[in-house]
């Protein structure tokens, strides 16, 4: 019984630790899941520079750090009338006791058709 008391104590460790590095990366990504697909759905609905405005309000309003930019996304269109912002970014994570980063590359795509739905 101790033997299974010290693997789940370690891995509680593990995931915590887990959750304090890395954890505040991933939520800005589910963050900025929302973020453009607000700023899509402005463009389909007005035009490319409300769009980009809507992005860049987002990000202020749902408190992105400043790694992330509207410089990192694109505004683009499909055939069909298709409107697509592609957001990527990366973030180095420093690691204590180990000498090298961990490189986390995230990427988001919304795109809206011309009825202004955002598409699957």
């Amino acid at each position: 019984m101790r033997f299974l008391t010290y693997v789940l104590i370690a891995l509680v460790a593990a995931a915590g630790g887990w959750a304090w590095f890395f954890g505040p990366y991933w939520l800005d990504y589910y963050k900025m899941e929302d973020v453009v697909g607000s700023a899509v759905l402005s463009w389909a609905a007005f035009n490319e520079n409300k769009g980009k405005m809507e992005l860049a309000e987002g990000l202020r309003k749902r408190e992105i750090p400043d790694y992330l930019t509207p410089d990192a996304c694109r505004f683009y269109q499909e055939g069909g009338g298709v409107k697509v912002v592609d957001c990527a970014w990366t973030v180095d994570v420093y690691l204590p006791l180990v000498d090298q980063a961990r490189r986390l590359n995230f990427r988001v795509i919304q795109s809206a058709g011309s009825d202004g739905r955002l598409l699957e």
